[in-house]
């Protein structure tokens, strides 16, 4: 049985992976930002003229792709908007094995290390690692991984370009999540066109 102290550490475990999940800051809520079905208030009247994306793009191709957005979501609070979100990709244990059983073919095909791997210098240790390794991950009971999702409160984008570039630039490996929500749920705080935060108050 846990004692009090591994409880309590527990807790802050979970807290801080849940900041590190949602970043560094927290997203823009319903009442202390602009709804994008009316965002003047985070940008001005401008947002929905003709110069939107040359006053409040980021001189990136896909500046139009969401001020558009924006400019269709007017005054329509219920009206259907993708979001995206890039997040950590994690490898569950039976795409470990798909992977592994991968290697071990192309090392029995070539008789080679496969390309990425650079901290092996003997294919035949190597095939030996991954056999000891797939008898382990199948040995292992069956998990139900816990399904990653946008969640109340995350930061997320209207642009899926914009969710590649972030994934790229910021995490190793990543995937793209996706959800259609309204134009209610969707707020500013007027930093970005591309930025928005998910909050279902």
């Amino acid at each position: 049985m846990a004692n009090l102290f591994e409880i309590v550490l527990d807790e802050i475990s979970k807290i801080l992976s849940e900041e590190d999940y949602r970043g560094e800051h927290s997203a823009p809520s319903a009442d202390s930002a602009a709804p994008l079905y009316d965002a003047t208030n985070a940008f001005g009247d401008d947002i929905y003229g003709p110069d939107a994306v040359r006053f409040f793009g980021t001189h990136s191709p896909y500046d139009g792709y969401s001020v558009s957005i924006i400019q269709y979501a007017r005054n329509k609070p219920h009206k259907q908007i993708k979001i995206y979100r890039a997040v950590p990709k994690v490898i569950t244990n039976q795409e470990k094995i798909i992977d592994y059983e991968n290697r071990k073919k192309t090392i029995l095909k070539t008789g080679r290390l496969p390309r990425d791997v650079t901290n092996w210098s003997n294919s035949s240790e190597y095939y030996d690692w991954l056999d000891d390794e797939l008898k382990r991950l199948k040995s292992e009971p069956e998990t139900t991984e816990e399904k990653v999702r946008i969640n109340n409160g995350d930061w997320v984008t209207i642009n899926l370009q914009y969710a590649k570039e972030h994934g790229q630039r910021h995490l190793n490996n990543y995937r793209i999540l996706t959800k259609t929500v309204t134009a209610n749920q969707l707020f500013t705080d007027g930093n970005s066109i591309h930025e928005w935060g998910y909050n279902i108050s």
